[in-house]
Formats: C-alpha cells, sequence, structure tokens
C-alpha cells in the first residue's frame, strides 16, 4: 500500500474509532460493526458490476483479516473540565455525554 493509500485508509479508520467511542460501543460491538461495514462494502461492489458477489465477499473478509497485521496507535485525550471525573460517577447522563463529546481521537 503506498502512502497515499495508507493515509486514506486511516483517516477512514480514525473516523470510524471516533464514533465508535462517542457511542459508547464495546470493542467486540466495534469489532462486529467493521465486518459488517467490509461485507456491505463487498455487496456494494458486486453490486455495483465489480465481481460477482462471493468473489467481492471473500477478497473482503481476506482484507479485513489482513488489516490485523497492520501496527497502530491510537492516542485518546479528553476536554473535560477539571473535576467532571469525580461527578461521572454520580451521573450516568454527565458520563455519556463527557464520553460522546468530550473525546478526540488522534
Amino acid at each position: 500500500m503506498d502512502d497515499e493509500t495508507g493515509e486514506k485508509i486511516g483517516a477512514v479508520a480514525g473516523r470510524l474509532v471516533q464514533q465508535i467511542i462517542e457511542l459508547g460501543l464495546t470493542w467486540d460491538e466495534a469489532v462486529t460493526a467493521f465486518g459488517l461495514a467490509a461485507r456491505a462494502t463487498a455487496q456494494a461492489a458486486a453490486s455495483a458490476g465489480a465481481d460477482p458477489g462471493e468473489d467481492c465477499v471473500a477478497i473482503a473478509r481476506q482484507q479485513l483479516m489482513e488489516a490485523f497485521e497492520f501496527n497502530v496507535r491510537v492516542i485518546v485525550t479528553t476536554n473535560q473540565p477539571d473535576g467532571a471525573e469525580n461527578e461521572e460517577d454520580d451521573n450516568p447522563l454527565l458520563a455519556t455525554a463527557l464520553r460522546r463529546h468530550g473525546s478526540k481521537l488522534h
């Protein structure tokens, strides 16, 4: 994969991870979402006439598994005001709001 393609893929993956954080999905729910997205993309490619559907799904599955071989680095920072962590324990709605709107993926 060339640098430009890697940057594009990294940008898409970063946005997906940000959405996962904001939605509060667990890691196994997130992996399921990636698998569903891979399958949906493959089926869309097949519908557009790229290859027969089974070929697209097989290629998507192979590339999804190969993606696990890449090294990644994720840094999550929060923009929480001082003392917000203490209030989170007492207020589940605040905790959800802070998780959804107070984190940033780098």
